[in-house]
């Protein structure tokens, strides 16, 4: 199993990469149109060299910018979809236990009742459920979300 620290440095490399290996034709434009206005005597050559630094220290700190939160994103991104994968798994398992005492007793998929979903129970006397207003509480109340009924009172 490779380390965190391991797949940042994966990452960083990757993103690196790829910043190195792009094509900037936007800057051999400015460089012409600046050198253009420069040679016609429509910009000194002092100004042209501010501006040519300034335009230069832009493009240096996007691409710092880039190398700094990309590779930290992307194992964020990596890691978010692994602890998704895990939440579908343990979500799976509770409703089992939800429709059967035991696991050897719950039905094959193709036969199992669709999970409940708030407010859409087919029932035309029920009334729809409100969200919780804390969502800190958000998952642990989505899973007992169907099987409460919220009375609005006028």
């Amino acid at each position: 199993m490779t380390s965190r620290r391991s797949r940042e440095a994966a990452f960083s490399d990757l993103v690196g990469g790829l910043l190195d290996a792009r094509t900037d034709p936007a800057t051999d434009r400015f460089d012409a149109e600046l050198s253009a206005a420069e040679d016609d005597g429509r910009l000194d050559p002092q100004t042209a060299k501010v501006l040519r630094w300034w335009q230069r220290e832009a493009q240096r700190a996007l691409v710092e910018h880039a190398q700094a939160v990309l590779p930290t994103t992307l194992l964020a991104l990596e890691q978010a979809a692994s602890g998704a994968d895990r939440e579908v798994r343990a979500s799976a398992a509770s409703w089992a236990r939800a429709v059967a005492d035991e696991p050897s007793q719950v039905p094959p998929v193709s036969q199992r009742p669709d999970p409940p979903v708030a407010g859409s129970h087919g029932r035309p006397d029920e009334e729809p459920l409100t969200p919780p207003a804390d969502l800190s509480e958000h998952r642990r109340r989505l899973l007992v979300a169907g099987l409460t009924r919220v009375r609005q009172h006028p």
